[in-house]
C-alpha cells in the first residue's frame, strides 16, 4: 500500500534524525527548535511506536507490482531497527540522566522503607530486589550505536523514496 510507504519514508527519516541528533552540531534557531521538539518524551515515544508498527507492517503489506517481503526489506529493517531503538532509549533512560536504567529516587525510598520495616537488610533488599538484568547485547548495540542507527535510518529513509521499486529498497 502506498500510504506504508509513505510513512516508511516519513518515520526512518524522522525517527533516523531523532536518534542522530546528537551527532549533528551544527546549530540554527530552526534547528534548535526541531531538536527540542523531537528530544521531548511523548514525542519520541510516539514516533518509536509508529516507527515499529510501520516497519512490521512494511514487511507484510506489498505495493503493487513489488515483490513480497523482499521488496522493502531494508526500510522495513531500519525502521524496525530504528522504533526499537527509540523505545530502549525511553526504556532504559527515562529521565536521561542515569544509563540502563540505574535506580531512580523512587527505588531509593522504597529501599529505606524496607531497610527500616526489616532489621536484616541486606535479606530484605535481595528478597525485594532480585539481581538487576544488564542489557543484552542487541540492546548494548542499539543504545552504543544509537547515533549510527539514526544516520542508517535517515538514508534508508531517502534511498526508498529515490529508488522506490528496487529489490530490497
Amino acid at each position: 500500500m502506498i500510504q506504508f510507504y509513505f510513512l516508511s519514508i516519513l518515520l526512518n527519516v524522522v525517527g533516523g534524525y531523532a536518534l542522530a541528533i546528537d551527532a549533528t552540531h551544527r546549530s540554527s534557531p530552526a534547528v534548535d527548535g526541531l531538536r527540542a521538539f523531537l528530544r521531548d518524551p511523548t514525542v519520541r515515544l510516539v514516533i518509536g511506536i509508529l516507527t515499529i508498527v510501520t516497519g512490521a507492517f512494511k514487511l507484510l503489506a506489498v505495493v503493487r507490482g513489488d515483490i513480497p517481503v523482499v521488496g522493502d526489506f531494508v526500510p522495513a529493517v531500519a525502521g524496525l531497527a530504528v522504533g526499537a531503538t527509540i523505545l530502549l532509549e525511553l526504556y532504559r533512560e527515562p529521565s536521561g540522566d542515569h544509563p540502563f536504567g540505574a535506580p531512580t529516587a523512587e527505588d531509593a525510598a522504597v529501599k529505606d522503607k524496607a531497610k527500616a520495616k526489616d532489621g536484616n537488610a541486606a535479606t530484605t533488599e535481595a528478597a525485594a530486589n532480585p539481581a538487576p538484568r544488564g542489557p543484552g547485547r542487541i540492546e548494548r548495540f542499539l543504545l552504543e550505536k544509537k547515533a549510527v542507527v539514526g544516520i542508517a535510518g535517515v538514508l534508508a529513509g531517502l534511498v526508498h523514496f529515490l529508488f522506490p521499486v528496487v529489490l530490497f529498497l
